[in-house]
């Protein structure tokens, strides 16, 4: 059998199984709402699950653009699936998404204890740009907004 994974948009019936992913991987996860918004965006925004060889979804993102800029809102990868490159593939897919739509800059929010995420932006090329404190609702922790350049301004 072959272990080839696709990368396809999210769908209503992915919810239930995006929101179970999500409880394992985010210490304030997103409500199944929360979800459905993202699919609801349209045009401005980008939800994709990365569903492994056997249907399993193994990982998601949540990006949306303002303007000339990507927020990526949430995204989250099977802890037995994790250092295997499919949250920086997911990343690279949003990237070029956002470059595709005009954007410019790419900018998050990750926990400030959440070494391992931080160590894949920076791998990434984004930059500590500011800290937004007790951030986290959920325990008030901090988070490390990260910034970096997607594409070339427009002339």
């Amino acid at each position: 059998m072959s272990d080839v994974p696709s990368v396809r948009p999210m769908e209503e019936g992915d919810i239930a199984a995006v929101h179970h992913l999500d409880s394992i991987c985010q210490g304030h996860p997103w409500t199944p709402g929360h979800f459905r918004d993202e699919l609801a965006r349209g045009e401005s925004g980008l939800a994709l699950v990365w569903q492994g060889p056997d249907s399993a979804i193994e990982g998601y993102l949540c990006v949306w653009t303002v303007a000339d800029e990507l927020h990526v809102g949430t995204v989250g990868v099977s802890p037995v699936r994790r250092r295997a490159g499919i949250g920086r593939s997911l990343m690279e897919f949003a990237h070029e998404w956002a470059v595709l739509r005009g954007a410019v800059l790419a900018h998050l929010e990750v926990r400030a204890g959440n070494d391992a995420a931080i160590a894949l932006y920076a791998g990434m090329k984004y930059r500590r740009v500011g800290i937004r404190r007790g951030y986290y609702t959920d325990n008030g922790e901090d988070a490390h907004l990260m910034m970096r350049e997607i594409g070339a301004p427009s002339a």
